[in-house]
């Protein structure tokens, strides 16, 4: 364990920061990790890289600050999840949701994912999460009648399509 850029770094390129973790504290996690590499502030995981704030997880990449996660990919503030990619803040399912993500659209020219299961809905859009209700109000109060605001409609409508087709309510 070596002290480089206010960071203890191990072996594997895991690194802990000076300001919050004393070198006892690196090197206990450090040894808590187990086959992780390039992953900061983290501990109790296995097989991760990466990753950022994160403990109990496995074989996840590039995520922060998720808990007991397993294999997944640029998830932030996740529980329990698994398999899941580019989730935020899906704490609140009990079970691996479903997702539906968009193309490319409105004013961010970025993915939107309306995530779901019996219990829960959730969209994500940029630094937008709320239900699909809420985000509805969002595009008419951001776009007003503009091009986005089709396509994000558009968009809508097509999930909801899916939702009655498959019988998938709330």
């Amino acid at each position: 364990m070596e002290k480089t850029n206010n960071y203890w770094t191990d072996s594997n390129n895991n690194k802990w920061n000076c300001d919050l973790y004393t070198k006892e504290q690196a090197e206990k996690y450090s040894k808590s990790l187990v086959n992780c590499h390039g992953c900061i502030d983290c501990r109790d995981c296995s097989s991760c890289s990466y990753c950022s704030g994160c403990s109990y997880c496995s074989s996840c990449s590039f995520c922060l600050y998720c808990r007991d996660c397993r294999s997944c990919r640029d998830c932030r503030d996740c529980s329990f999840c698994s398999g899941c990619s580019y989730c935020r803040g899906c704490r609140e399912f009990k079970s691996n949701p479903e997702r539906i993500t968009s193309k490319k659209i409105g004013s961010r020219n970025s993915q939107t994912t309306y995530y779901f299961n019996e219990e829960i809905e959730q969209i994500v859009c940029g630094c937008f999460q709320g239900t699909l209700q809420e985000f509805k109000q969002a595009i008419k109060k951001e776009h007003k009648n503009n091009e986005h605001s089709k396509d994000y409609f558009k968009w809508i409508e097509a999930v909801e399509s899916y939702k009655k087709l498959t019988n998938k309510t709330k």
